[in-house]
């Protein structure tokens, strides 16, 4: 089978540094993130995660066999306690998780579900390149930070050896599509956004 997802990887290889080397991901190693920093993502992310939610049960319905329904079956019910893992956070540290989203925050969450338009190959790449992104990041934080970190619970959240395999399944499931331009332009697109949502909440 093609190694696509190496040859997307590979195209993103700088950019993907980055990501891993970004100040709000920098900063959350260190233990140094300002608090309303992290209030802001928590906020925005939050959001995200909603929209995430539609994004997969929409790319569920289009996805080609049991197996591939299987996998996104996995992701969704991991949202359940990620979501509930938001509002405790938020809930001890006083913030309104109803507050409007950023323009930047709307426009990727549409992306998202824009992308299932395009077909099985191109939805499941921007999947892919979605968890790809956080688990690598906050595998980063997870391994230049000690356990007793304020922000524990997300960094175990997404980069637990159960997120790492989710991941790995993810990208099983690209590397049955030949690689295609418009999975090339959408993974990028993903990474671009990415890195304008960082930059978003670390200010």
């Amino acid at each position: 089978m093609p190694e696509t997802t190496s040859a997307l990887l590979t195209g993103q290889a700088r950019a993907w540094q980055r990501i891993l080397a970004h100040p709000f991901v920098a900063r959350t190693s260190a233990g140094s993130l300002p608090k309303a920093t992290f209030d802001r993502w928590l906020t925005e992310d939050h959001y995200f995660v909603l929209s995430f939610r539609s994004f997969l049960e929409a790319l569920s319905e289009v996805a080609p066999d049991d197996d591939a329904r299987k996998v996104l079956a996995g992701g969704l019910a991991a949202l359940v306690p990620e979501l509930e893992l938001f509002k405790t956070e938020a809930a001890e540290r006083g913030l309104d998780l109803t507050a409007e989203p950023s323009l930047l925050n709307l426009g990727y969450s549409s992306y998202l579900l824009a992308s299932v338009q395009e077909g099985w190959p191109v939805g499941i790449t921007v999947l892919y390149a979605v968890e790809k992104a956080y688990y690598d990041a906050w595998a980063s934080v997870r391994d230049s930070t000690g356990p007793d970190t304020q922000y524990a619970d997300f960094i175990a959240n997404w980069s637990s050896p159960e997120f790492s395999a989710y991941v790995d399944q993810l990208g099983e499931l690209v590397d049955r599509e030949e690689l295609t331009p418009a999975m090339t332009r959408a993974f990028d697109r993903v990474v671009r956004f990415e890195l304008a949502f960082w930059d978003l909440v670390h200010g």
